[in-house]
């Protein structure tokens, strides 16, 4: 279902080739994919993302008011998602 996040995550990992000699190198095993764990919790935090966001679009629909506390769990789960991207980049 989510194949195109697991294909976004992976990471490519570059081969210094000189020019006396030269070699090819198969795409497939310069990408490192991410483990099933990680890809399942970026899945999780994206469907609350859409959750949270359909919350306060009905809230301020049916309250006319702008909701804090859900703003700050929005804040919550894009902060979750954008700190283990740049987390796993950086490892």
């Amino acid at each position: 279902m989510f194949d195109w996040l697991r294909k976004g995550l992976s990471r490519r990992r570059e081969i210094d080739t000189t020019t006396e000699r030269r070699m090819r190198i198969n795409e497939e095993e310069l990408q490192e994919e991410p483990p099933d764990r990680f890809v399942l919790i970026i899945q999780l935090m994206i469907i609350f993302f859409a959750g949270l966001l359909a919350l306060e679009v009905v809230h301020i629909i049916f309250m006319g008011s702008w909701n804090d506390v859900i703003f700050n769990g929005i804040m919550l789960v894009v902060g979750t998602i954008v700190g283990a991207i740049w987390g796993r980049q950086n490892t």
